[in-house]
């Protein structure tokens, strides 16, 4: 008689991953927050440079928005972009999301994170999702 052996395994979910992207977020007008590691955090205050921890990964991505917050694409962005109505002229306001640093010594705690946003640091908490 053969024994058979048996394994078992195990897939973790985690429970605050988000759906949102960082297009769907600036889209929405929500430049506060962000997608860091398929999870959603929020701004915080501003912190100082020596509050960052190691760097821990990086978002890496700029946006432009207008002084309504509309988002310009990429299509407007290679188009030269020429308004003679002074009142219609949009602005090209950056949004640029840097690296990402741990927020204390324990670079494995992922809810509070240090986030470079426009060349400053704020602090970001994440959103937990409310389960019932």
């Amino acid at each position: 008689m053969k024994k058979q052996k048996k394994t078992m395994h195990f897939t973790e979910g985690n429970e605050n991953e988000t759906a949102e992207t960082m297009e769907s977020l600036i889209a929405k007008g929500k430049f506060a927050q962000v997608v860091y590691n398929e999870k959603l955090y929020q701004l915080k205050d501003k912190v100082d440079e020596d509050t960052k921890g190691k760097v821990i990964g990086a978002i890496g991505k700029t946006f432009f928005v207008d002084s309504d917050g509309k988002r310009w694409s990429e299509e407007e962005l290679k188009e030269p972009y020429i308004s003679l109505d002074p009142d219609d002229i949009r602005e090209k306001k950056p949004l640029r999301y840097g690296k990402v640093y741990s927020a204390n010594e324990d670079v494995d705690a992922k809810d509070e994170i240090i986030v470079e946003f426009n060349h400053e640091y704020y602090r970001a908490v994440l959103i937990k999702n409310e389960k019932e």
